[in-house]
Formats: C-alpha cells, structure tokens, sequence
C-alpha cells in the first residue's frame, strides 16, 4: 500500500503545490511571483524527478499506465512549463501583478494532462477532457481586462462543450458496442467488426474531431487564435508550448492502442485536418498584422506537419514526427522568449510594426530571432532542418507523393511569412528605444540558441534517441 503512495508522488506533489500556493495567497502577505515561481519550482523538479524513477509504474492500470513513451513526453512538458513559469514570473514581476492563481492552473493542468497521457481507458478520456476545457476557460480567464477576455471564454465554452458532447457520444457508442471502456477490448472489437459499420465510424470521427480541436487544428482552430491574440502572453506561451505536445502524445497512444484497426480510417482524417491546417496555417500567417497571431499561424502550420507525418502510424513515421516536434517546440520556446523583449514603456508590443527595426536596439535578440524564422523554414544547417529531413525521408520511403507534395507547397508558403519577419526586423530603418529586457530573457535564448549549435555538430541524435518512443509504443 505505501508503495502506491509512492508512485503517485508526480500527481501528489501536482496537487500539493496548488494547496501551498492557495494558503500563501491567502495568509500571507508578501507574496510576489518570484515566491510562486521558487516554490513551483521545487514542486516541477520533484514531479519531474518522480516520473522518471516511476516510468513504468501505476497505481490504477485499468485506468492508467505508463511507458517510457508517455515519460518522455511527460518529462518534456515539465521541463518546458519550468522554463516558462520563470520567464512568466518576470512578466508577472513587470507588470505588478499576482502569478499565484495562473501558475495554480498550469498546475491543475500538469496533473490533467498527466492523466490524459497515462489513459488507457475511454472512461477516463470522457472525465479527463472535460476538465482540460474547463482549466483552459480558467487560463484565459487570467487578464485584467476582463470585458476583453469575456467573449473569448464564452465562444470557447460553447465550443468545448460541443465537443465535450461528441466526446461522451463517442465513448458511449463504443461502450455499447464492445462491453468495455479499455482500449485494449474496443480495439479487439474493432478487429473483428466491419470496417463499414457507420456507428463505428461516427464514433472514431468524433473521437479524432475532439483531439483536432484540443491541438487548434484547422478547421476547429479559431478558439486557439482568439487565446494567443486576447490572453496575456504568460497565457500565449503556455498554450503554445505545453498542452498540444501532450495532447500530441495522448492521440498516438489512443491511435496505436484503440483505434489501430481503423488506421486507414484515421489515416484519412489526420491527412485531412493536417492538408487543411498547413494550407490556412501558411496563407494566413502571410495576411497578418498582429505578430502573436502570426505566430499561432505558424502553430498550427506545423502541427499540421506533423500530423501529416503521422498518418499511417508507422515506427518511422512516429520517430519523424517526434523529431519535427523538438525542433519546432524549442523554435517556439525561443520566439516566446523574445516576445518578452517587445516591451515599450511597460507595455509588451504585439503589432507588425513595433518589430520594424528591432536589430538596430536590440541585435542578439534579433539574431536569435533569425535563428528561429529559419528554423520553422528548415533553412541548413539550422535545427528545424533536422525535423523536416525526418518528415520528408519518410514520405519518400512510403512514396507518398501527395503528402510530400503538400508538405513542400505548405513550406514555400511559409517562408515568405519567416523572411517577411527577419526583413521587418533587419532592413528596416526605423529605430525604437525599446525597455530593457529581464536578464532571464538573455539567459533562456542563450541556452535554446547553444542547443540549436549543438544540435549542428551531430544532426542525426534526433533519430538515434527517438528509439526510445519506438521502445514505449511497441
């Protein structure tokens, strides 16, 4: 019995955090971000510590179970939401305003994702998404302007709540079709039934919709614009860094455990969402003026991307994926990260034009910008090369000459956008005395910068270590 104590530890110290912070908020009155952030800290790095020691371990296995898969990818999101919770505490500490109920949420969410990523039961999916919507509704939430943020909650509410719906018509239609919430039973009836029978085929369209919609793909992207273009960029990165790489990993577990008998099903759906996200991802992101929403833009562009890797759930094709997702991933950490040197007076700059000339004051922040634009373009020797080799060896393997051809469209697409930005910020003339940024600002691009030189040295330890997926899904 102690020994299940022991390997919840993750989840417990999840929870035990959110009930600190809640009796720090509460008693005590010196209470700054830089206090949240030292003790999200202890409680990340334990959480991050446990998972690891206890990768293979559950508690609940009907329910729950882990692999050295999901411990990756939960090991990613912990590591990723540590950095960020300390850039935020700067952002917080600027702007004097309290960060104890938004890093309460990010841990909430820690622990639902969690869950998500461990489930290996249908049961656990319709109770667990839910609560997912309802912390996202939570984060938005955390704006001073709340007029602002109002209407965005309220679209995102009727949305998910749509979805919420789908979800639990989904469960239940497998439910009374298979006598079973495991994944393990519905994918041996899925084996045995017809691949023509419409329930079944309803049900995984909605279960497919769901996921699409929790990772902002097109066309169920609009909720995701509206986060990055109304919340507050604590709330922006976040959203853009963490929950889609653990919701990424959550629809490969439902994909190969559940769903695997229908793959030329959900073949045909991921191409579909992930052709329609690289197409709105790449144009749009062309057309706007607002640099954040432009960021979103190429968001979903690459998820897309990613998605379209994945659609025949293959070893390789995960392997590339999870490849295209690192390098995109700490792309986007680092574009975050410099969003935080767009402040002017206090106040964090968002337009097109407040870039214009951004090297003239600020040219190591710059240049790492550069860096991350040709990154998302897979310009060599740049990291995002690396991801998008991956992507493409692996459609040339399989001969899939639609999708390549797709892909490469979606990437000269891109470019213009990218090469648009780094001409914003380098040949432009206009000069404006931006605030100093936070050291830890400095600190973050220089170590998501050395990665990305490292990373040149020896471009193939993306395939050599994604044999750890490979170990986890098998």
């Amino acid at each position: 019995m102690l020994s299940h104590w022991f390997i919840m530890l993750p989840e417990i110290l999840l929870v035990l955090f959110v009930i600190i912070a809640g009796l720090i908020s509460r008693y005590r009155n010196e209470k700054t971000p830089k206090t949240f952030f030292t003790l999200a800290q202890f409680f990340l790095i334990l959480s991050l510590i446990f998972t690891v020691i206890f990768y293979n371990k559950s508690v609940f296995p009907t329910f729950l179970q882990n692999t050295p898969f999901i411990t990756l990818f939960k090991s990613f999101a912990y590591i990723l939401s540590l950095g960020w919770l300390y850039l935020s505490s700067k952002w917080f500490l600027n702007k004097n305003r309290p960060s104890g109920m938004f890093c309460s949420i990010i841990f909430m969410q820690l622990l639902l994702f969690d869950v998500l990523v461990s489930s290996v039961s249908l049961l656990t999916l319709s109770m667990v998404v839910p609560l997912i919507f309802l912390s996202n509704i939570c984060l938005i939430m955390r704006h001073w302007d709340i007029d602002k943020v109002k209407p965005i909650a309220f679209r995102y509410a009727v949305t998910s709540l749509i979805f919420t719906v789908a979800l639990w018509i989904a469960v239940t239609v497998f439910f009374i079709l298979s006598s079973s919430f495991t994944y393990i039973e519905v994918q041996k009836y899925l084996a045995s039934c017809s691949h023509n029978n419409i329930y079944v085929l309803i049900a995984v369209s909605f279960l497919v919709a769901v996921f699409m919609f929790m990772l902002g793909q097109a066309p169920f992207h609009m909720w995701f614009l509206d986060f990055i273009g109304g919340g507050v960029l604590p709330v922006c990165g976040f959203i853009t860094l963490v929950p889609p790489l653990m919701v990424f990993c959550a629809l490969i577990n439902l994909l190969k455990d559940c769903l695997l008998p229908f793959s030329d099903y959900t073949g045909c759906l991921l191409i579909s969402f992930a052709t329609l996200s690289i197409i709105i991802g790449a144009l749009s992101s062309n057309g706007e003026n607002n640099i954040r929403r432009l960021v979103a833009y190429l968001t979903i562009y690459c998820w897309g991307i990613c998605l379209i890797s994945l659609t025949d759930l293959s070893s390789s094709s995960i392997i590339a994926s999870f490849a295209y997702i690192i390098t995109s991933t700490l792309s986007f950490a680092g574009v975050y990260a410099v969003f935080l040197g767009f402040k002017f007076h206090g106040e964090y700059l968002s337009d097109f034009d407040s870039i214009k000339g951004f090297a003239n004051s600020r040219p190591y922040m710059a240049a790492a910008l550069m860096i991350f634009m040709f990154s998302f373009i897979g310009i060599a020797p740049t990291f995002g090369l690396s991801g998008y080799m991956l992507v493409i060896n692996n459609l040339l393997i399989n001969s899939a000459w639609l999708k390549l051809i797709i892909l490469i469209a979606g990437m000269f697409i891109i470019t213009r956008s990218c090469l648009s930005i780094i001409r914003a910020v380098y040949f432009n003339n206009t000069y404006r005395s931006y605030d100093r940024p936070d050291k830890s600002v400095y600190i973050c691009l220089f170590i998501i910068v050395t990665i990305i030189f490292l990373s040149l040295f020896n471009p193939n330890w993306l395939m050599r270590n994604a044999v750890i997926v490979i170990g986890g899904i098998g």
